[in-house]
């Protein structure tokens, strides 16, 4: 049976290319990768993100009027970065899809692990997670489980 290796990309659509390219390097730490600069010019240009290691690229690429998707985009990362993360988010002061500043008390606690749910400026939906629950819970002092 075939089986597929790993994710190459995501394509986000945004309406301004420009304003997404800093945000995700700003706010998330990715950068243009110049292996795919020649894929920037034309009426469907697109920008390539990747970290520094390459584990995770997103393909920037404008179009008028769009709609973000639906679903989210989910990263994960160890335990102490994921508090790294809140203070990352809430010092840019990027927003929850109901409007509200992230913060700690955005984690959402899901058992066995942990969550926090943000929006890039277009509306499109991200989370960062963890799996590191027990240490987290003991960190965050973690009371209630939150309903999926």
């Amino acid at each position: 049976m075939l089986t597929l290796g790993k994710i190459d990309h995501i394509h986000i659509r945004v309406s301004d290319a420009a304003k997404a390219a800093d945000w995700y390097s700003r706010v998330l730490g990715l950068a243009a990768d110049t292996r795919y600069r020649h894929m920037q010019d034309g009426p469907h240009g697109v920008i390539m993100m990747a970290n520094p290691s390459g584990t995770v690229r997103l393909a920037i690429s404008q179009e008028e009027g769009a709609a973000a998707f639906s679903g989210a985009i989910a990263f994960v990362v160890s335990g102490q970065d994921f508090l790294e993360w809140i203070d990352q988010l809430a010092g840019e002061r990027v927003l929850n899809s109901e409007g509200q500043t992230i913060a700690r008390d955005s984690v959402r606690d899901h058992g066995f692990f942990c969550s926090l749910s943000f929006v890039d400026p277009f509306g499109n939906p991200f989370e960062i997670v963890s799996y590191d629950h027990t240490w987290l819970a003991g960190k965050l002092k973690l009371t209630k489980r939150t309903p999926a």
